[in-house]
């Protein structure tokens, strides 16, 4: 992996409790990606962030609050501050490296445009480090210390901090990883991972979908370490393939298959006429399991993983050995669709030492900061934390202009879609093909 790209730090002036201290402005270059990264990061990107064709992101409201008697917390008459967390430190740091870009370059291009009812957007940033314990720490600084009026977050730990937001009633919005976005109604999310789904989540897409492509027996790949993050997906996962009547086993890789991983895997595909591999598993782990496989003469029909699909050093490396490899999690952005172009020209704008914009994870801070923008719109020019909650809750057609799904806040409130796009690798190794843009099941046990 080479040198992560470089990216602007947030542009506030006030250093958070346990963040590093901020610098205007500066450029940072952050440590040499790691190749060791938490399994368990791959179920923040189940659900599908994936492009819808509408118009391009909207303009904030112009008019003014200058007027505005409101005395809520963060809130004068020319700005609104929020809180962001997230993990700048710890195993999951370079990871998160794009999504400060993407929130950056959505907060940026809102103040150009005039803020949100003539307010400029300014936030606090502070890092959990990958740790619950820090994560309710920070979000508890944000908000007595800091007296921010909302909180962002892309966290695979928000539950840290959840109830004490909860209690406190402040605005939440991200990325949901963690049940507790399914749990407060005071959080708001774009995209439900299947860790942060109510029990009742499960859907027979995935099932369906490897049936369809001749699947009969799986081999559902889990981790034995990392944040524990998995268990709800992989459950989830065996729900909807045992629901279309695909059998179901088990079988561990660490993020470094070692050999014996690698050949007890090939052992039972081999013995028990395994033609599936399922697997929230990082990327790279999974693409080495795949190339195993292949390399003993085995050619599942169905190889299905929940993180994205191998980018371009992988396919260089392994070619048309990762052919059929098959992800849920996203779709290839089409810089023809106006949001797309949209999205890109503020990344280039405000952002451009990112090097790839075509990352979800990008997208995801972009879209989380379009959330707390959508939210103050809704909350008026005079706004409280309560009437951004009310009002955000009643939207109904949320697509961050197109950039996702649309979204009822309150009828999709802790439900997974039961809608997804299946985007496989090509047959020569060397680029992608969408089996279908919007593949559909139904809700398991309805």
């Amino acid at each position: 992996m080479g040198q992560a790209p470089l990216i602007r730090q947030p542009s506030i002036k006030n250093s958070t409790l346990t963040g590093p201290q901020p610098v205007d402005r500066v450029r940072i270059i952050p440590r040499k990606a790691s190749l060791v990264r938490s399994r368990a990061l791959a179920a923040l990107f189940v659900a599908p962030i994936f492009l819808a064709s509408a118009a391009a992101c909207s303009s904030a409201p112009t008019a003014s609050a200058e007027s505005c008697s409101t005395k809520a917390p963060g809130v004068s008459p020319t700005e609104i501050r929020a809180g962001f967390i997230f993990p700048a430190s710890g195993v999951l740091s370079n990871t998160f490296v794009p999504v400060r870009a993407g929130l950056e370059a959505r907060v940026d291009a809102a103040n150009a445009a005039g803020g949100v009812y003539g307010r400029q957007i300014r936030y606090d940033w502070a890092d959990d480090r990958g740790k619950p314990a820090t994560n309710d720490v920070v979000a508890r600084s944000l908000v007595d210390e800091k007296a921010d009026f909302a909180i962002m977050e892309t966290s695979p730990v928000s539950s840290g901090g959840a109830s004490y937001l909860a209690s406190k009633q402040i605005p939440v919005v991200g990325l949901a990883v963690e049940a507790a976005w399914s749990q407060y109604r005071n959080m708001f999310a774009f995209s439900y991972a299947q860790g942060a789904l109510r029990s009742s989540g499960a859907v027979t897409t995935f099932g369906k979908f490897a049936r369809q492509q001749g699947g009969t027996r799986a081999l559902l790949i889990t981790d034995p370490v990392g944040l524990g993050l998995s268990v709800t997906s992989h459950a989830a996962m065996q729900t909807s393939l045992e629901s279309v009547g695909i059998s179901v086993d088990q079988a561990e890789a660490d993020q470094e298959p070692s050999n014996s991983q690698l050949n007890d895997i090939i052992r039972r595909m081999t013995t028990e006429n395994i033609d599936t591999l399922v697997g929230t598993l990082t990327t790279e782990t999974f693409a080495k399991i795949v190339v195993a496989v292949r390399q003993h003469g085995l050619q599942p029909k169905v190889l299905l993983t929940g993180s994205q699909l191998p980018g371009s050093d992988l396919l260089a490396r392994y070619g048309s050995q990762l052919a059929g490899v098959t992800t849920y999690s996203s779709q290839p952005m089409d810089p023809k669709d106006p949001a797309v172009a949209a999205y890109q020209a503020n990344l280039n704008r405000y952002a451009p030492e990112l090097e790839d914009s075509g990352q979800p994870v990008a997208l995801a801070g972009y879209v989380t900061a379009d959330l707390l923008i959508r939210g103050l719109q809704a909350a008026g020019p005079c706004p409280t934390r309560q009437s951004f909650i009310t009002g955000l809750r009643a939207v109904k057609n949320y697509t961050a202009g197109g950039l996702v799904p649309a979204i009822d806040f309150e009828a999709g409130f802790g439900r997974t879609p039961i809608c997804y796009p299946f985007v496989s690798i090509n047959a020569f190794g060397n680029g992608t093909v969408t089996k279908s843009a919007s593949f559909c099941g139904e809700r398991v046990g309805t």
